[in-house]
């Protein structure tokens, strides 16, 4: 121990009193020393310990965080650091008083570890340390030995029973301070877990929202080219808004989506011997052709920038030079697809063994596109020149592309051209002063695709000439088809001895002897495996699929749609570590650069800032409960040491009994009403009382006035239990007037920890705004500062310090100081995080808002495309691509009803177009009707209105992999009748002096398949008997009359409606055969049958 002379000494009353104020004090307890340089320096070697530990560690700090920073920004690992930091930290913590209590040290002068509490918090929040019960056990490791050090050095001579208490007292406290880094661990965790979440959550809707935009183009490109995309969700989104501001919706202005183009070229295309393919291939193989020739047609047409309109049947038409990315020459771009799909056709032709080829007609000219109608949208195109390109299809030869001169005179390329004498035996043509000419494909490898091997057509195309076409969507000359070899393997489907494909006929009413018909059933190519779907009220699994192994080519819609999924599943990680390499983790940037949030942590945007305060916090109730626990551990340390007997002290028993009896109840009711008497929020509890604080609760959870409100009261009642009783302390000295006995009011250093917790208690409120807490933490820190210098110096300068030349007043100064400080360093990190939390919360609900109305947007336009059980196959990533789809429905109805109207209409095509998109629009607004919400519109062939009733799917089951078997309480054919009784009506409302617009309906009734059509823009069609019998209805029909076979007027009358004979009708494909009409009354309502007695 260090001897203290009188000659080196000085009496320190003179100092303290100047430093801290006069008191009652004994310098005996305190010892003397000298503050002069001589002093310092012939005592150097006292010093030297605490500056080098000191330097080392301010050394280590610095660099440490330089590293850190490093680490971070370049998110590489340190992993020894923490380490080191914690054994430098630990051994300058414990080395100094332990150095001191046996080298030179004064008399009566006893030493503490500095910042014991600070390095428990570090290893639980600034170490990094990856394992809780890592930091846990350093935690730990750290207290024990703090409790050792104080046990053997700080109170080694105080008598057992102090030491004991005192012993106990710190214990105490640092079990709270353990307890405290574990909660801001966790606390820490959580929020950044939740950041991760949230901004990877971000991220995914991010994606989510790019695909559903790139899904939704795609789709709509599928019959809508790029420029009319934007209109037609223009258009939507106009429609919604109008209805949500107003309730009414607007009406549809045909003109946006009808646009008119000039100098364009339109191809039709027809597959030759078409009849004898689907005779001679069985259903999968036939499947397999179209879809390969389809598919490949597509493909042909993107790369030379075609733009297909649609096919009907064995009829592919498409043009050439439309915007957005129309090809320089879109007559050469014509020819040249049609060329390819010779080629395309002839090796299908041989490497299937089919007759098959291609007869193809261009025409360039003016054209009307657009959509018509309200649902179903299907991208169409109008004009004389569009008929004129259908009729040079009709009248050209097999695998030939038949142009017009209009077309050769734009052709810059060499072509091998033959003239023909078209120009003067076709009416059309010379009417228009139109040559043609034939163009014959030039193949590189001439041994491969000879030329001249039409030589193995059937008898169809070598003796029976095309017949002409007069208008678009007309055709005849087509023997039927015959499906029966399709039907049959199709469970539960009669076997009929004539099946054709769908017949769509002719419109005008001057033109009642050239029906013309198209072939509008495609074989449905779609994946190789067949979907069936029969029959009934639940799904089973279909055991038995049936599967071909030589498919070559996958559906493009389907499999982009996968190609997508899997693109954004892979990218979702690597954006994710590039969100988290932007991320602010580093000081520097969280406190010197300047984004969203200022190195204040404030808002740059006022409104952010505003919501953020303002935001609900549900774990305010365990903040509240986790200041009884405080308060409890405060009291014990306050009067555990105390030398007095009493333990009553009124302002810590007010302040638990606030917190008790008030304030957890108005925070808790709220949370335990709901767990534990209803889940839901209606039901209000009947005790005044407990309804009384179930609000209170509710309202503090949600408002943060309140909450802050609380917080004042709360932090009011922990600084009143440590200041009160230091100024207790004060009042009663000077009572006294005497020296008081150390111990006897207050022990110094639990009055320090007393205060510590206290600060403690003004960090735990999360969501508080951080500078009110900081406000609070340094009015308490002041505030206990001024007592220490003010009132009580001459009791706290017999306490223990932290080295020789450091006054113990100023230790305890410095370590609430040090406490507030490294609990502000926690607290902002917190909610830094919780602000970029917000922040990315925030925009994750504006990107799932846009991603709702994009899905908004998207499934609008998938029904109208396809019906809403085969859009969800084509967008379930979890499907097969190599899977064919089609399903069968065994009691369907399906109508055809052409709208019949004088050819005089036709002169100004923008005002007709105008007038029947008036039409259909009227007839699709009755699908939405509720009644008629099981019609499905099929299409559009020329005027002519395609619907079916009978093909809805349940859709409650994820796959397709399922048979299926409906019953309907009103049968499809019920609910057909009435939409065409229906469809009569608003038709005669719609008609005027200025227009007139007849219908014509046939129906038929029975088993038919369904499916998509097409590679690349899936189209879904129907086909089977009862659809070409339906059409047959409708093109022998009448005005004004609903026409149907005699098998169909059976069931008519069993639903108990009239049918009247009409007679026997020859119908192509079926013979003659008996026909009726369905009987109206005048105002096309469906007559009932009146049953005799005779009949019962």
């Amino acid at each position: 121990m260090m001897d203290i002379n009188d000659n080196s000494s000085v009496d320190l009353t003179s100092v303290d009193e100047e430093l801290f104020g006069s008191g009652p004090v004994e310098i005996e307890s305190y010892g003397e020393k000298k503050w002069t340089r001589k002093h310092l320096r012939d005592n150097l070697t006292v010093l030297i310990p605490d500056l080098t530990v000191y330097a080392s560690i301010t050394c280590l700090s610095v660099i440490g965080l330089y590293f850190l920073e490093v680490t971070v920004k370049n998110q590489k690992e340190w992993s020894y650091f923490p380490t080191t930091a914690f054994i430098a930290l630990f051994i300058g913590n414990f080395f100094v008083p332990l150095y001191h209590s046996f080298v030179d040290v004064p008399d009566g002068y006893y030493y503490t570890p500095a910042y014991t509490f600070l390095l428990i918090i570090a290893c639980y929040v600034f170490f990094g340390v990856p394992k809780n019960w890592i930091a846990t056990m350093a935690g730990l490791l750290v207290s024990a030995v703090h409790v050792i050090t104080v046990l053997f050095i700080s109170y080694d001579t105080l008598d057992t029973d102090k030491k004991i208490k005192r012993v106990f007292s710190d214990s105490i406290y640092l079990v709270c301070f353990n307890g405290l880094g574990l909660y801001f661990r966790s606390l820490n965790e959580l929020v950044q877990r939740k950041s991760f979440l949230d901004r990877r959550d971000c991220i995914v809707n991010t994606l989510q929202l790019k695909h559903e935009k790139e899904q939704e183009e795609q789709l709509m490109s599928s019959i809508i080219p790029a420029p009319l995309i934007s209109k037609v969700k223009e258009n939507y989104i106009q429609i919604q808004d109008a209805y949500l501001t107003s309730g009414k919706l607007l009406q549809d202005d045909s003109q946006k989506l009808l646009e008119t183009h000039d100098n364009v070229t339109i191809l039709f295309a027809d597959i030759v011997n078409y009849t004898v393919m689907t005779k001679k291939l069985n259903i999968n193989a036939l499947l397999e052709t179209l879809n390969e020739l389809f598919g490949r047609f597509d493909d042909a047409s993107d790369k030379l920038k075609v733009i297909r309109i649609k096919f009907l049947g064995d009829c592919y038409y498409c043009v050439s030079g439309l915007p957005p990315n129309p090809p320089e020459n879109p007559a050469e771009a014509c020819v040249d697809l049609g060329l390819k799909m010779i080629n395309i056709i002839a090796k299908v032709r041989q490497e299937k063994d089919l007759t098959i080829d291609m007869r193809i007609g261009i025409h360039t000219g003016r054209i009307i596109c657009g959509i018509i109608g309200k649902i179903k949208y299907q991208f169409d195109i109008w004009s004389k020149d569009v008929d004129i390109a259908n009729k040079m299809e009709s009248e050209g030869k097999p695998g030939k592309v038949h142009i017009t001169n209009k077309t050769k005179e734009l052709l810059e390329k060499p072509y091998d051209i033959v003239p023909t004498d078209k120009g003067e035996t076709v009416a059309q043509f010379k009417q228009n002063e139109l040559k043609t000419y034939l163009v014959s494909p030039m193949p590189e490898h001439p041994n491969t695709i000879p030329r001249n091997n039409h030589k193995v057509y059937e008898p169809e195309d070598s003796h029976i000439p095309a017949q002409p076409r007069p208008s678009l969507f007309r055709k005849n000359g087509m023997p039927p088809l015959n499906l029966a070899h399709l039907t049959s393997e199709l469970p539960n489907i009669a076997e009929e001895p004539v099946s054709t494909l769908t017949l769509i006929e002719s419109n005008n009413i001057d033109n009642d002897n050239e029906r013309k018909a198209i072939s509008n059933g495609d074989a449905n190519g779609r994946r190789n495996t067949v979907y069936q779907r029969r029959a009934s009220l639940r799904f089973r699994i279909n055991e038995e699929r049936r599967s071909t192994s030589d498919i070559k080519r996958r559906t493009a819609f389907m499999n982009s749609n996968f190609k997508r999924y899997m693109e954004t599943t892979a990218t979702v990680d690597d954006e994710m570590e590039k969100a988290i390499n932007n991320m602010s983790f580093s000081k520097k940037d969280q406190y010197i650069k300047e984004k969203e949030i200022s190195s204040l942590l404030i808002f740059r945007n006022k409104k952010n800032e505003l919501a953020y305060v303002k935001l609900t916090d549900p774990m305010f109730k365990y903040y509240v409960l986790g200041q009884v626990g405080l308060l409890l551990c405060m009291y014990i340390i306050e009067n555990l040491t105390l030398k007095r007997n009493t333990w009553w002290r009124p302002e810590i028993v007010i302040s638990q009994a606030i917190l008790i009896f008030v304030l957890l109840p108005s925070t808790w009711t709220y949370f335990l009403y709901l767990k534990y008497k209803t889940k839901f929020g209606e039901t209000l509890p009947k005790n005044i009382i407990v309804r009384f604080l179930y609000r209170t609760s509710m309202y503090i959870t949600q408002k943060f006035w309140a909450r802050w409100l609380i917080y004042t009261v709360v932090y009011c009642l922990f600084v009143t239990c440590v200041l009160l009783e230091v100024l207790l302390c004060h009042l009663e000295s000077n009572e006294k007037n005497d020296s008081l006995i150390a111990g006897h009011c207050l022990v110094p250093w639990s009055m320090t920890q007393a205060c510590a917790l206290t600060l403690i208690m003004t960090f735990l409120f999360l969501k508080i705004f951080i500078w009110i807490k900081l406000l609070y933490a340094v009015i308490t820190t002041v505030a206990y500062g001024c007592c220490i210098v003010f009132f009580v110096n001459y009791i706290y300068r017999n306490s223990e310090t932290f080295n020789p030349y450091l006054s113990p007043q100023a230790a305890h100064i410095m370590s609430v100081v040090f406490l507030t400080f490294t609990l502000h360093l926690i607290d902002r990190q917190t909610d830094y995080m919780n602000r970029l939390d917000f922040l990315w919360t925030n925009k994750l609900l504006e990107e799932k808002k846009k991603a709702n109305e994009q899905q908004a947007v998207n499934t609008h336009m998938l029904i109208n495309i396809l019906p809403k059980h085969v859009a969800k196959i084509y967008l379930d990533v979890n499907n097969s691509s190599n899977e064919l789809y089609y399903e069968s429905h065994n009691n369907a109805a399906v109508m055809f009803a052409s709208m019949i109207f004088d050819e005089c209409y036709m002169e100004n095509e923008n005002s007709f177009l105008t007038m029947m998109n008036g039409y259909v629009t009227d007839i699709d607004t009755l699908i939405n009707r509720k009644e008629f919400s099981k019609v499905e519109k099929i299409k559009i062939a020329k005027w002519t209105y395609m619907a079916a009733c009978g093909l809805t799917i349940p859709t409650d089951k994820d796959t397709v992999a399922y048979e299926v078997e409906t019953h309907h309480t009103s049968t499809p054919l019920d609910t057909l009748l009435n939409f065409a009784s229906m469809m009569f009506k608003i038709f005669r409302a719609h008609n005027n002096s200025m227009t007139e617009v007849h219908l014509r309906i046939g129906i038929c009734h029975g088993p038919i398949v369904a499916g998509v059509v097409g590679s690349k823009k899936p189209l879904y069609d129907i086909w089977g008997d009862a659809v070409n019998m339906a059409s047959r209805m409708d093109s022998t029909g009448m005005l004004g009359k609903i026409q149907v076979l005699e098998s169909t007027a059976e069931e008519i009358e069993k639903l108990g409606y009239e049918c009247e004979e009409r007679g026997v009708r020859e119908v192509k494909g079926a013979g003659n055969q008996m026909t009726y009409f369905v009987k109206l009354d005048s105002n096309f309502d469906l007559v009932r049958r009146r049953y005799d007695a005779s009949e019962e």
